[in-house]
């Protein structure tokens, strides 16, 4: 019998539906780990432990960070532990952006159909080293990457309400950036790049989406061996707007103080002491940070409609 993990964020609203559901498709079948989270991380020392018990699939339930976490309980353990897990996202969250680019799981039915087809496909993580609170660290990220403006953006969703609804909020949030955030000295090196200069952001991407449903990297694919970065100089709030049905499309911007590129290993440094890092939804650290992509580390499910 095989052994599915359901990891749900800890706030997920109708969770008694939710158990049944699980119940419905999964308990006959497969052998059912269903874990709450319960704070910040949670999800990475679950992880860790549950797979102790071999398992088959784990399933993250809630949005971007969650399945970030799950990631990263995943890269932290034995390669023995992890040689045959598939990783799942189920977006019940308010991004959900890593599932535009991976293919999103609609329901509970759905997923089980998914699974029951076994069809898996390999999945790069981005493996990242940086400085917080004084102490070096190394975090895993799936999907997205950003300094500069994203950093406040995220740190205006952590601390908001969704009352009017998660795409409303990042919109709202976003604007309320553009007005409060100062232009920051970067510098970049990479293979085939040498930057210096100020930049109101700078995104290194697995996948397509970041910020809810933004097109940022439309080029990227999480199976390359390659993360997409996007250095953005001087863009003013206008010019952000006129080009927001161009980022909705996930369509590449010619515009002057856009840059894009292909990298496998990068170096991002800044003078400004507090230069915030968002990391799949999550503010984490600051620069300088070390990002480099570790290609097939871990193999997710294939969503189909």
């Amino acid at each position: 019998m095989k052994k599915i993990a359901f990891i749900v964020r800890g706030n997920l609203s109708k969770p008694d539906t939710f158990r049944a559901n699980i119940t419905k498709y999964f308990q006959n079948e497969f052998e059912v780990f269903l874990k709450f989270t319960r704070r910040g991380g949670h999800a990475i020392e679950i992880v860790n432990e549950l797979l102790a018990n071999g398992l088959d699939y784990i399933v993250g339930v809630g949005g971007d960070g969650t399945f970030s976490e799950v990631v990263n309980g995943y890269m932290m353990a034995l390669p023995e532990q992890r040689a045959k897990v598939v990783l799942i996202a189920y977006p019940r969250g308010s991004g959900n952006d890593f599932s535009r680019s991976a293919g999103k799981i609609e329901s509970m039915e759905h997923l089980y159909q998914t699974i029951k087809r076994n069809q898996v496909k390999p999945l790069d993580i981005v493996q990242a080293s940086f400085i917080e609170n004084g102490q070096a660290m190394v975090r895993y990220y799936d999907n997205s990457f950003d300094i500069g403006l994203g950093g406040l953006v995220c740190k205006f969703m952590n601390s908001s309400g969704k009352t009017w609804g998660s795409n409303f909020t990042y919109f709202y949030n976003i604007l309320r950036s553009f007005l409060l955030f100062k232009r920051i000295p970067v510098e970049v090196t990479a293979a085939d790049i040498n930057f210096t200069g100020s930049v109101l952001l700078i995104a290194v991407n697995n996948g397509k989406y970041f910020g809810s449903g933004l097109g940022i990297s439309p080029e990227a694919k999480l199976d390359d061996g390659k993360a997409n970065m996007v250095i953005a100089r001087n863009v003013n709030i206008l010019q952000f707007l006129f080009f927001m049905p161009q980022l909705k499309r996930c369509k590449r911007i010619n515009f002057s103080e856009l840059f894009y590129h292909e990298v496998s290993e990068c170096t991002i440094k800044s003078s400004v002491i507090d230069c915030p890092i968002e990391m799949d939804g999550e503010v984490v650290g600051n620069v300088p940070i070390s990002l480099k992509v570790l290609k097939h580390a871990a193999r997710v499910l294939k969503v189909e409609g």
